[in-house]
C-alpha cells in the first residue's frame, strides 16, 4: 500500500521501489548514482524482479527517472550476477559453493 491507501500491484511496487533507492543515492551524482544503484539491482533483487524492470524500461520507459533508467539498462547489459549453483556442494576447506545440507 503507498501513502495515499492504494494497494499497489507488483509493476507499480518495482517501480516505486527503484526509484526510493534511487532517491537515497541522489547525493552521490546521477552517474554514480545510477551505477550504485544497478549495483544493488544486481545484487539483492530476484532474478524474476529484474527481469520485471528490465521489461518495464523497455515497454514503459515513461514510468523511470532517468537515474533508474540509466541503472536498469546497466544491469540489462550486463546480465546478471554470476550466482553458486545450488546443487553444487563444498569440499573440505573449499569456498563458493553452497553450504546447505
Amino acid at each position: 500500500m503507498n501513502e495515499d491507501g492504494h494497494v499497489m500491484s507488483t509493476t507499480e511496487r518495482l517501480v516505486y521501489m527503484a526509484h526510493q533507492i534511487a532517491r537515497n543515492l541522489a547525493p552521490m551524482g546521477e552517474e554514480r548514482a545510477a551505477l550504485a544503484l544497478s549495483e544493488h539491482l544486481t545484487s539483492f533483487w530476484d532474478p524474476r524482479m529484474k527481469a520485471q524492470i528490465i521489461a518495464i524500461a523497455r515497454e514503459q520507459p515513461e514510468r523511470l527517472s532517468a537515474t533508474v533508467a540509466a541503472a536498469v539498462a546497466l544491469m540489462a547489459q550486463h546480465g546478471r550476477a554470476e550466482q553458486p549453483d545450488p546443487a553444487l556442494f563444498n569440499a573440505v576447506n573449499e569456498a563458493g559453493h553452497c553450504d546447505a545440507g
